[in-house]
């Protein structure tokens, strides 16, 4: 998911309120219990003694990557059904920034920008895996099935693209963003590979339109979506093909469904399974902003059926203000990059651990330390702090949040007249809200470590050099803070930026101050049962299971790594189209 701070998001509540899901809803469609109890008892692989509906290909979600396979699908000339858990359609990418990162793209092309093969292979294969990375491989040290699928997507990315386009399913314009990683040599073209959804009126859109254009397609071509049906169970013939699967609704009912050709799952992730999250997350991840009914049903039924899973410890990091996920973990958004110069992050020695501008993925993995001596996390929470300065010049910017809006105060949001004051406020809201965070606390240093730590950080901005984390000093920090999350108020009496490093600038020697506790968090899980080039789910040999498909987050993620803006749809959509390619050529499976 990605920012986009011109169109509005789909807050929870709005989804919820969309989705339908009160307590009722949510005792049928909510929990891993349910389902794996339903998992238990539906019998194996025998078959049900008739099929409530039937189609070519059955697509299991509504979100970027299943709404690309439906659409191909549907194009091919299969018969396509849909099953979406929730209310709602869309899911996270409907809340999404909608951007999708395409090499080679049109925009690309059209300017004569040579985006070539190999240099983005080996770009992507650098950043994903830079423990294995060999330049002088003819792989770049990765196997087979790696290598293959960084292929996979380079091959078919821009023509799922253009594919979308020439059907009129989604028309694209190109978003010239610097990416995520964009100081790595290997980078070769660190601009230009990102394309949004562009509206009538030829603006970008965001998520929304996304889903609204692929949608209005779906609609307009006799593909059935049912709402409010979640997937519990898949069906295999004599021969151990996928023939259809199993959904309850949300009043409890069941539905059989026939998949003559394939299943193809576009489903989400496990951000909202606490059990997943425990089991198979790095570190303490508390929630995330993909949508509520993201519980990674589909690791169960694939394991079901043999397949086997890939990268569960990874996801789309993002970091969360705390204290309302505490109480909502579905937030309403992620924290992709602080708001402010004037503003530092500190763990609980009130020591900064991070450059406080890079990518949300990447800096959100500082809260993943664990130190071996003294048995902690001493990162778990960091706290944001900025001075009154900041407030008022970026509190209404796009990327404002988790400050509150312009003119308003918010519960998490604490202060102080002095950095002493705002120590104790601090420390006084983690004793009261600490039967909720288990053992982690300010340590004893943090209030005499901090006035050092702001005074350090003011020397930095007078210089305009971070010695510490080097902030400021790569095209992402800069553009991204300028250009977008930390855009000034305007008509202020506040002094603008004139040092010369324009990410960072000297607290005021007075206050007010203020504090919000983050954690850490994710736009969604990107691991699941591993999908070859074709977009095939693989069994624990390595095989293809006949007849069942996956793309998008409820996969093992197919890039692995946060490249770019758009570097989650980018190939949801292009193994969704692929799916959707490859589903509508199988054969029919036999009962």
């Amino acid at each position: 998911m990605e920012p986009k701070p011109l169109d509005t998001r789909i807050s929870r509540r709005d989804f919820i309120k969309a989705a339908g899901m009160g307590a009722a809803g949510a005792a049928v469609l909510g929990g891993t219990a349910g389902l794996l109890s339903s998992c238990s008892s539906a019998g194996g692989d025998k078959l049900p003694s008739k099929w409530d509906l039937t189609a070519d290909v059955i697509v299991i979600g509504s979100g970027c990557g299943a709404s690309a396979a439906a659409v191909t699908a549907r194009e091919k000339g299969a018969s396509v059904i849909m099953l979406e858990k929730s209310a709602a359609i869309g899911g996270t990418s409907a809340k999404s920034g909608g951007v999708y990162w395409i090499p080679n793209n049109f925009g690309l092309r059209a300017k004569g920008v040579q985006d070539t093969k190999d240099d983005c292979v080996r770009f992507m294969a650098r950043a994903a895996y830079s423990f294995l990375y060999n330049p002088s491989d003819a792989k770049f040290g990765l196997a087979d099935l790696e290598y293959n699928l960084l292929n996979a997507f380079y091959d078919n990315g821009y023509q799922a693209v253009d594919y979308m386009e020439q059907i009129g399913a989604l028309h694209s314009l190109q978003y010239e963003i610097i990416d995520y990683v964009d100081h790595l040599p290997e980078n070769k073209v660190p601009r230009g590979r990102t394309c949004a959804p562009k509206k009538a009126d030829g603006t970008q859109g965001a998520g929304a339109e996304l889903i609204a254009q692929l949608s209005a397609w779906i609609k307009a071509h006799d593909v059935q979506v049912l709402t409010g049906h979640r997937a519990r169970w898949l069906y295999r013939n004599s021969d151990s093909q996928i023939v259809g699967l199993e959904a309850v609704k949300a009043d409890g009912g069941v539905v059989n469904v026939r998949a003559n050709k394939a299943v193809i799952f576009g489903s989400g992730g496990f951000t909202h399974s606490k059990d997943l999250r425990l089991q198979y997350q790095p570190g303490p991840i508390i929630g995330g902003c993909a949508v509520i009914t993201n519980e990674g049903d589909f690791v169960y039924m694939a394991q079901s059926v043999g397949a086997r899973l890939g990268n569960m410890t990874g996801a789309w990091n993002a970091e969360i203000p705390l204290e309302p996920a505490l109480d909502s973990p579905s937030t309403p958004n992620d924290i992709w990059q602080p708001a402010g110069d004037s503003m530092v992050l500190v763990n609980k020695y009130g020591i900064r651990v991070v450059n406080e501008k890079r990518s949300y993925n990447d800096r959100t993995k500082a809260h993943f330390y664990w130190d071996p001596v003294a048995q902690e996390y001493p990162n778990q929470f960091l706290v944001m702090l900025y001075d009154q300065r900041s407030r008022d010049l970026y509190q209404g910017a796009p990327g404002g949040y988790p400050m509150p809006p312009a003119g308003t105060t918010a519960p998490h949001e604490l202060s102080g007249q002095t950095w002493a004051e705002l120590a104790g406020n601090l420390r006084a809201r983690v004793n009261q809200i600490g039967n909720r965070i288990g053992a982690w606390r300010l340590d004893d240093k943090f209030d005499g470590n901090l006035p050092a730590t702001i005074e350090r950080f003011n020397g930095f901005a007078n210089s305009g050099t971070d010695a510490d984390f080097q902030r400021g000093a790569h095209l992402y920090d800069t553009e991204w803070h300028a250009g977008v999350f930390s855009v000034p108020a305007k008509n202020t009496s506040w002094p603008l930026n004139d040092k010369p490093n324009i990410t960072m600038y000297p607290f005021q020697a007075q206050g007010p101050y203020y504090a919000i506790l983050l954690a850490a968090g994710t736009l969604d899980t990107n691991g699941g049962p591993q999908t070859n080039g074709m977009a095939q789910v693989l069994n624990t040999l390595g095989d293809p299971i006949p007849g069942l498909y996956g793309a998008g987050n409820c996969i093992c993620s197919p890039t692995r790594y946060y490249l770019a803006a758009g570097g989650t749809l980018g190939p949801a959509l292009t193994f969704g189209y692929v799916a959707g390619m490859n589903a509508a050529k199988e054969p029919v499976k036999k009962i």
